[in-house]
């Protein structure tokens, strides 16, 4: 079946050609029931109230994702971003052979971009808030094709404000990107649907390439994809011609997921394994607050059919879930925000539900959605909103340094030297930041993320003999030396005293002073 629109009471369909209707020449009409179609629907004879419908959620995303773009510290992952777009060519290369390939994709947009326009916390952060705002139009664009502009434009405004949603659009990483694949990808498959065209095939085959791209684990929105197809389509040309558009732009991703595989040791290691309490606080982590998942959640389950137009939305949103719960029984995959791109697909069942309210009490509930959201929004524009306070560390250090003053970092293990020492570096600049006597090369270079210290036995010679040390750690420690390693747990312990120590938002900061000699 495929239908010019679901908004019209009356629907042209294709026909096999044996039909009696075809060779009479007669026009072949589909009349919708009223399961399938809107409880009130509503002709799209205005296409100015049409481009307010997917117009009006871009607007609102766009004023809330501005709102304090810039004020918390970049988060570890965003460290890490920042970390490779600020490298060389020729390391970002030999790092790509090594970690992070499957991000590769996304640190190349960024890096072509700082180019252009600089590194600032804002400026890291812009690419995401613009890719939301694309998403947040697709996703009303996708409820107009659906279920006419009420719809559209609830979907549009419900993705618009839930914190979830803008806090990815704040952050330094793909995972806005990911969503407006996703939405992109799912238009581009209902406009194949509709008018299977070669344009609407090589629209979708870039949609896939764009999806697979930005992150692997989002292809499994294609098993979405399969069963609409499947469910709504029955013509196998169709169908054979649709899975060769996703193989077309799934291709160009496969020696990345092939590189990405055999790296997975270093980028999956730090997953846990799926369990009840990790399934339990994933709607927490996808919509940015419990009250505002338990509301959209309680509105889209009310929704929830395999009847149209609730069905596209319904396997969007169910299918990848139940996908990645399955992978994550043979390896740990399970991370709530990997699947933050069925969000939108939720939001549009939550707008199907409001479609049998009128269009205040609809617009009503929309807003009670954002204002129930205000303190989520809230928390995550504070200086320690993306769960580190990396600029803190900066502001600390100013206040206390003195000349001559030297630093010293955790562990390798679970991202400790790293990550301290990228916020070290990225806050400070090369004029005000301590001795870091113990670097032998630089984070980033040789094909590896972390910097090389001297080895455990040079520690004391390559540290000289600084009058004061500063510590600096992720993660919270009562003892700050506390699994430092055991070289400089010694020199620290034998020659210096603590004096003064400080706990942020996911770091911990200590000042050591030299003991007075006898």
């Amino acid at each position: 079946m495929r239908a010019t629109s679901t908004d019209q009471t009356a629907i042209i369909v294709r026909i096999p050609a044996e039909s009696p209707a075809l060779a009479a020449n007669e026009p072949a009409v589909w009349k919708p029931t009223a399961e399938d179609q809107p409880a009130e629907p509503e002709p799209l004879r205005n296409p100015r109230l049409t481009m307010l419908a997917w117009l009006l959620p871009m607007l609102v995303l766009a004023g809330i994702g501005s709102w304090g773009l810039a004020t918390p510290g970049l988060s570890e992952d965003e460290l890490a971003t920042w970390g490779m777009v600020s490298i060389g060519w020729t390391d970002f290369r030999e790092v790509m052979a090594n970690v992070d390939a499957t991000v590769g994709p996304y640190y190349v947009v960024e890096r072509l971009w700082v180019a252009l326009v600089g590194d600032s916390d804002l400026l890291l952060r812009l690419p995401s808030l613009l890719f939301a705002v694309g998403a947040a139009g697709l996703v009303a664009a996708i409820g107009i094709r659906l279920g006419g502009r009420r719809v559209g434009l609830a979907a549009g405004l419900i993705f618009a404000v839930l914190p979830g949603v803008s806090r990815y659009a704040q952050d330094a990483r793909p995972y806005a990107l990911v969503l407006l694949a996703a939405a992109w990808s799912t238009y581009a498959l209902l406009r194949l649907l509709d008018r299977p065209r070669a344009a609407a095939y090589l629209q979708y085959a870039l949609a896939v390439l764009l999806l697979g791209s930005a992150h692997v684990v989002a292809l499994l929105l294609l098993l979405a994809h399969l069963l609409i197809v499947v469910r709504t389509e029955r013509d196998r040309r169709v169908r054979l011609s649709w899975a060769g558009a996703a193989f077309v732009g799934l291709s160009p991703v496969l020696p990345m997921l092939y590189l990405g595989g055999a790296q997975s040791g270093s980028q999956i290691g730090w997953i846990p394994p799926l369990s009840w309490d990790r399934l339990a606080e994933t709607p927490d982590r996808l919509f940015g607050a419990t009250i505002v998942a338990g509301a959209v959640l309680a509105l889209a389950l009310s929704a929830l059919s395999l009847r149209p137009p609730a069905q596209v939305a319904t396997i969007w949103a169910l299918v990848p879930a139940a996908g990645l719960a399955v992978a994550a029984l043979v390896t740990p995959l399970w991370v709530p925000r990997y699947l933050l791109f069925v969000v939108p697909a939720w939001a549009l069942l939550a707008s199907m539900a409001l479609r049998r309210l009128t269009v205040l009490r609809g617009l009503v509930a929309v807003l009670g959605i954002a204002v129930v959201a205000v303190p989520a929004q809230q928390a995550v524009r504070t200086s320690y909103g993306h769960d580190f306070a990396s600029r803190d560390i900066s502001l600390i250090v100013r206040s206390h340094r003195a000349p001559g003053d030297a630093v010293l970092f955790g562990p390798f293990t679970d991202g400790d030297q790293r990550t301290s020492r990228d916020a070290f570096m990225r806050y400070l600049s090369p004029t005000e930041r301590p001795a870091d006597k113990l670097m032998a090369r630089p984070p980033r270079t040789g094909g590896t993320l972390g910097a090389q210290e001297c080895p455990d036995r040079e520690v004391p010679s390559c540290f000289g003999s600084p009058a004061r040390v500063w510590v600096i750690r992720k993660g919270s420690y009562p003892n700050i030396l506390q699994n430092i390693g055991a070289a400089k747990e010694q020199l620290l312990r034998t020659s210096f005293v603590q004096s003064q120590t400080w706990s942020v938002k996911g770091f911990t900061i200590a000042l050591y002073s030299r003991k007075p000699t006898a």
